[in-house]
């Protein structure tokens, strides 16, 4: 099923409602007769089914299963922004939904009272689907939001990450260091992880050893060790990349610098001649360093191991076929926008919407980035540790493009809207 294809959304739609019925149906005959029906027949493994291979096929990241008083609600989050995939359902469907997903993620049935996290693997289309479902009890009942790890998506290539030239290179440069710290930084959902597996795919090969440590193992690459991390029984990130030390690694990526300890370790690697690739949360690439800095890593560590810092937020693809050009006026708030950033006013692209795009006027997501490659000179501003805002002036002196400017270019040739760019990146 395409994304923009509302018929087919349509017949989804009446098919899903069609069961929902069939399972209140089923129970209230089990109610009334006390008849049992094979797991492997009910209507509920159908509904439930249904639900999670529909929001692959819309490519969702996300499913919130919300229980309201009098009903039940459905949200998909696709290319970053909530959307009702369907009317709500009785709120009769709560407690049998809800315990037929606990039961596929092996989570514990009979606690309602606690938050829970599980794991669904799921076969559609011959490939394996891997979900993270997480229960919170909320005040009528039990809420559900499953993410979506993979969504039959294949690995990106560095040159398929929408980068500008100049930002690919740099990008190439940066990885292709024989040690030193690169860190992706940006907020949830802001495509870091694809990020760093486009980086894994380039560094690959058979002469060298590459180790990964991730919360969860989100896809799987061949000729790499990856580990997941599994905190029950001790393995954290601190503890992971600490044995990952005397594996004799080349390259070693670490999911999130998540804590002070993973990060001194973090450094430790770097010092000791590993290429350590790790993300971490972050306003933008200069604050990223100095979020580290807040975290205990001494500066003088800091600036003899970080090599780069690559920030990114993911901003909707306008759609080709009706995106429409328009006059930005030099005085317009989009104007002032653009000069603040260092661009001129001119001919922008708006959406518009269509069927193909399913009316939204956007289909898919792309990423604005800011590459920042510290040179001798930004390691003595680290040294200094003054400000962000100082580091971030010498870093702009010294060359960097930041994510607004990249967002301002990729509006002016039509692949998003400076208003998805501003919303993005400052919430306007």
């Amino acid at each position: 099923m395409e994304k923009g294809d509302g018929k087919m959304s349509d017949e989804w739609e009446k098919s899903f409602s069609r069961v929902a019925n069939q399972v209140v149906h089923s129970m209230q005959e089990r109610s009334s007769h006390g008849t049992a029906r094979g797991v492997e027949q009910a209507p509920i493994v159908k509904l439930v089914d249904m639900l999670l291979e529909h929001a692959v096929d819309m490519r969702a990241s996300d499913v919130h299963i919300e229980p309201r008083k009098d009903a039940l609600f459905f949200r998909y989050r696709i290319d970053g922004l909530l959307c009702e995939c369907h009317g709500p359902l009785s709120a009769k469907l709560q407690s049998i939904l809800i315990s037929r997903l606990k039961i596929m993620a092996k989570m514990d049935t009979s606690e309602h009272q606690k938050p829970l996290d599980g794991h669904i693997v799921h076969i559609y289309k011959g490939k394996k689907l891997d979900f993270r479902v997480a229960s919170m009890p909320v005040q009528h009942g039990e809420a559900l939001v499953i993410r979506i790890l993979n969504a039959g998506q294949e690995l990106r290539a560095i040159e398929e990450l929408g980068m500008t030239e100049e930002n690919e290179r740099l990008f190439r440069r940066l990885i292709h260091a024989p040690s030193g710290m690169l860190i992706v930084t940006g907020p949830m959902n802001s495509g870091k992880t694809t990020t760093l597996y486009a980086a894994l795919q380039e560094l690959n090969i058979p002469e060298r050893h590459i180790m990964t440590l991730e919360d969860p193992v989100e896809q799987q690459v061949h000729g790499i060790n990856q580990i997941e991390v599994h905190e029950k029984a001790g393995l954290t990130f601190a503890t992971g990349l600490r044995s990952m030390l005397r594996m004799d690694a080349d390259c070693i990526m670490i999911g999130e610098a998540r804590d002070t300890e993973t990060a001194q370790i973090a450094i430790r690697a770097a010092l000791t001649g590993h290429l350590l690739l790790t993300t971490l949360h972050a306003k933008d690439s200069c604050n990223a360093l100095f979020r580290l800095l807040e975290m205990g890593v001494r500066p003088y560590l800091l600036a003899a191991t970080a090599r780069g810092i690559i920030a990114q937020r993911l901003v909707r693809r306008l759609c080709p076929y009706c995106r429409e050009v328009y006059e930005v006026m030099p005085d317009s708030a989009e104007g002032l926008f653009l000069k603040e950033h260092g661009a001129r006013a001119g001919k922008y692209y708006r959406s518009v919407g269509c069927e193909k795009c399913r009316d939204t006027g956007f289909a898919g997501r792309l990423a604005i980035h800011e590459i920042l490659a510290l040179n001798e000179e930004l390691h003595v501003e680290i040294m200094r540790g003054e400000s962000v805002e100082g580091f971030q002036r010498a870093a702009l002196d010294h060359g960097l493009r930041t994510m607004a400017m990249d967002g301002c270019e990729k509006a002016r040739q039509g692949l998003t809207t400076l208003q998805e760019v501003r919303r993005v990146l400052y919430g306007c």
